[in-house]
């Protein structure tokens, strides 16, 4: 395998686009357009000290989180409010209404990842406000 091949195997931040509209900053780094995955996506989130994201929903399947900085609450409707801290790692249910919510006073950075892939990305995230 040469470098050139290799690379479409290997992502860095820089070179993925920032989504800013859900709360915090994403960067999917692993993905169907980037890397050509086939079954998930993962990549890393950071939230604002006070800052949240929004509530929505993954209705093609699970999310997961491991928490490196920061502390928070995810809130999972029908579930309750479960608090985070760096360490931690988070499951949330496919199909799961969530929000999550900066409590601490650093910024959350979460490195994420879901699957399997709903069969658009549209589809895959489905914000509820």
């Amino acid at each position: 395998m040469t470098t050139q091949q290799l690379r479409r195997l290997v992502m860095n931040a820089t070179e993925v686009p920032t989504i800013e509209d859900r709360g915090g900053e994403i960067h999917v780094l692993i993905s169907p357009t980037s890397v050509q995955s086939t079954h998930l996506i993962m990549g890393t989130a950071t939230v604002p000290v006070g800052g949240r994201v929004l509530r929505h929903a993954h209705p093609h399947g699970e999310e997961c989180f491991y928490v490196l900085q920061g502390q928070g609450e995810i809130i999972i409707e029908g579930v309750g409010v479960m608090p985070f801290k760096p360490g931690e790692a988070v499951l949330t249910p496919q199909g799961a209404v969530h929000s999550i919510e900066n409590t601490g006073d650093e910024e959350i950075r979460v490195v994420f990842a879901a699957g399997p892939l709903a069969p658009s990305p549209k589809d895959g995230h489905i914000i509820h406000e």
